[in-house]
């Protein structure tokens, strides 16, 4: 029965429901709403079409219609139209989590992972002293089976076996990981790890020989707090200089950038965004009466991003920092979400950002004083630091150029 009940009517109605929400809570003037119109009509032929489709389709279909994927394929379908390269359509579950990511404190297992080649799970990084790093899991690792079950072997495949990692805290996961050694022989190993609240851990620093060294690899309400700490042990341990890190990085928290830039800069207005309509807002302001004077240079490279180019941009414009590495990635929108009643969000660009010694970098991004390339299969996530002073060559020329300062 449901097969034959008619989109168009569903979407009739929510023309309608929208319609009288615009007028009603919009506050547009009589001559904003004639303006619209014309689009308004445009759109009704959309629905008129969708109506006509939907009708036939459900009149001469051989499967039922599963209505959620309908609908979300409909949104997806909407916003990939757009033709906005940050646009996203996400579902609740999915807001929920990068919400909890962004707070800087979730449960996990105290590893990061992505999809590989092979569709296992690779490892990408370990957080400190989590129950992952104890139990002696390392970034590169393979994850071969979840719970004594291959991943191919789950019904979902690697979807299904990482649900497996969305636990409360103290569940414990066993895990079959596949590991090459340093004698390029192939080790399987078994571990077990348990879920608990952890903060992740997204700046670190030490001191290489009088340069302070700073890696940032995310921006979380966190992030300030950690920021702040490995500023203050680098200076008052005698650090000269500093090297801020942020190659990698692609955070869109901008509040959390603001907050982390605060303890760098001086006050003043850092960051604005330049709306359609010719509206200009500051988005980033620090309001420290003093800043950091000491020698700097910022590393970046093609995986750097918004939260993190526009750090790059705000050391270069506001603390003379040098930039070294390669040009970034050039993510240069402000990006806005819509939070629809069942929880799911649209995400799109409502805004040019610039610094104020930018332009808009959307496209182009971040080019450096110094064009560095890194030596081939360099992995900053897995080198040692002994090993990091003498391999990456970025590191190397910013510690060269702070040194001369």
């Amino acid at each position: 029965m449901n097969k034959k009940i008619s989109l168009g009517i569903t979407l009739g109605l929510m023309a309608i429901t929208a319609a009288i929400t615009f007028i009603i809570t919009g506050n547009l003037s009589l001559e904003m709403f004639n303006s619209k119109i014309k689009s308004v009509s445009e759109k009704q032929e959309i629905y008129s079409k969708l109506s006509e489709i939907d009708t036939y389709i459900r009149a001469h279909c051989l499967d039922s219609i599963d209505e959620t994927a309908l609908i979300d394929g409909m949104i997806s379908g909407y916003v990939e139209g757009l033709g906005d390269p940050y646009a996203e359509y996400i579902t609740a579950e999915e807001s929920a989590r990068r919400a909890e990511l962004q707070t800087g404190v979730s449960v996990s297992l105290g590893f990061d992972y992505e999809k590989s080649s092979g569709r296992y799970i690779t490892i990408t990084s370990v957080s400190p002293q989590s129950s992952a790093e104890e139990e002696g899991l390392m970034s590169g690792d393979i994850i071969t089976a979840v719970n004594d079950i291959d991943v191919l072997a789950y019904e979902g495949g690697y979807d299904e076996a990482i649900k497996q990692f969305d636990c409360t805290v103290g569940t414990t996961v066993k895990l079959y990981v596949r590991r090459v050694g340093d004698d390029n022989r192939t080790n399987f190993i078994r571990y077990t790890v348990t879920a608990e609240n952890s903060e992740k851990i997204t700046v670190t620093g030490r001191l290489i020989d009088s340069a302070g060294y700073v890696r940032i690899t995310d921006f979380t309400d966190k992030t300030e707090s950690q920021l702040k700490a490995v500023l203050d042990e680098l200076i008052s341990s005698g650090a000269l200089s500093l090297i801020f890190d942020v190659r990698g990085c692609s955070s869109t928290n901008i509040s959390a950038l603001e907050a982390s830039l605060d303890h760098i800069l001086g006050a003043g207005e850092i960051v604005k965004a330049y709306y359609a309509d010719g509206t200009v807002e500051t988005v980033v302001t620090c309001t420290e009466a003093e800043k950091i004077t000491l020698p700097m240079a910022v590393l970046v490279t093609q995986t750097t991003s918004d939260c993190g180019e526009l750090f790059a941009f705000a050391l270069r414009d506001n603390a003379g920092a040098q930039c070294v590495g390669k040009t970034t990635a050039g993510h240069g929108y402000l990006r806005s979400s819509y939070k629809c009643s069942d929880g799911s969000v649209i995400i799109f660009s409502s805004a040019v950002l610039q610094t104020s010694g930018s332009a808009d970098f959307d496209g182009e991004g971040l080019h450096p004083q110094y064009d560095v390339s890194l030596p081939d299969n360099f992995d900053l996530n897995n080198v040692s630091e002994e090993a990091q002073l003498m391999t990456d060559t970025q590191l190397i020329k910013a510690l060269e150029i702070t040194a001369s300062e």
